[in-house]
């Protein structure tokens, strides 16, 4: 598809195409690739056959990198110039518009300074930013992944090391400006233990799971209150898995374990259908509102 088509303003017909071939040019090749690499790896552990294990995973890896993420940016690039005024529109009307110089940033110099992980984390991914109000409330929210490399020892006879990327974290932050009445000053972070719902009942089950701090760094058990637990079960229930929180002179920052996207369409989405692109954007906002309203309620 040359520049000019792709600039030019598209039928929903058209668009549904183009999409629709973007996505499954990105689907084909990540399948290949990755059943390329694991192919290789599996042939090293089994015939260690080196040589063969270098070309599957030369081939798989070049298909995901040379197909698979052009795919994936050219069509990103397509459905937010086609529709991008769609969903600026849409949040806007909602939340307003995005400032120039964020008041609420979520980056890696944020993360860090309030230890919303008890692991240490070196990457940062963030997408899906957006600043905005909501009833008279100031906050922030995207969609964040926290990885660290790690060494470890692979090989028959572990004699090999392996460097790979370790995913602690990966779904939805949320920061809001005054919102908390009820809640104590305190750093929650996951102790990443499994769990279900029914563990964070009662505080002794809840710092099993996770550990409460304060902002220096000392022990915080007793700030977990029948209102913290409260509104973590709450969260629970509205957004996704708590992972951590930080409370802030009653700021609130708040991260879930989720897969909701916020202001954006989920990448398993059908993209040839651009009616569902516009529900599952409106949706997505609908989320947020819903999740703001049981904040400002519970915090």
């Amino acid at each position: 598809m040359d520049k000019e088509k792709i600039n030019a303003k598209m039928s929903d017909e058209q668009l549904a195409k183009a999409l629709g071939r973007y996505q499954a040019a990105e689907s084909l090749c990540m399948l290949i690739g990755i059943i390329l690499v694991a192919a290789g790896c599996i042939s090293a552990v089994l015939v260690h056959n080196l040589a063969l294990l270098a070309v599957l995973v030369f081939v798989g890896v070049g298909l995901l990198v040379f197909g698979a993420l052009p795919a994936q940016k050219k069509k990103k690039a397509l459905l937010r110039q086609q529709m991008g005024e769609f969903f600026d529109a849409e949040r806007e009307k909602l939340f307003g518009k995005d400032p120039e110089t964020p008041e609420l940033p979520i980056d890696k110099a944020y993360l860090k300074s309030i230890d919303i992980c008890s692991v240490d984390w070196t990457d940062i991914t963030v997408e899906n930013f957006h600043e905005g109000e909501h009833d008279g409330m100031l906050f922030s929210a995207a969609n964040v992944s926290l990885s660290r490399t790690v060494e470890e020892k692979s090989g028959p006879n572990n004699d090999n090391w392996m460097t790979r990327t370790e995913t602690l974290f990966n779904g939805l932050v949320v920061r809001c400006k005054g919102v908390c009445r009820v809640l104590p000053e305190v750093t929650v972070t996951s102790r990443f233990q499994k769990r279900t719902a029914d563990d964070l009942k009662s505080p002794a089950a809840f710092l099993y799971k996770f550990s409460a701090r304060t902002a220096s760094g000392d022990n915080a058990d007793s700030a977990v209150t029948a209102q913290l637990l409260e509104f973590v079960q709450a969260m629970e229930k509205a957004g996704g898995k708590l992972f951590g929180l930080a409370v802030r002179n009653g700021d609130l920052t708040l991260a879930l374990e989720t897969r909701y996207v916020f202001a954006n369409v989920p990448p398993q989405l059908d993209l040839r259908d651009i009616d569902g692109i516009r529900k599952w954007y409106i949706a997505s906002l609908k989320g947020m509102s819903d999740l703001l309203d049981i904040i400002k309620q519970t915090a």
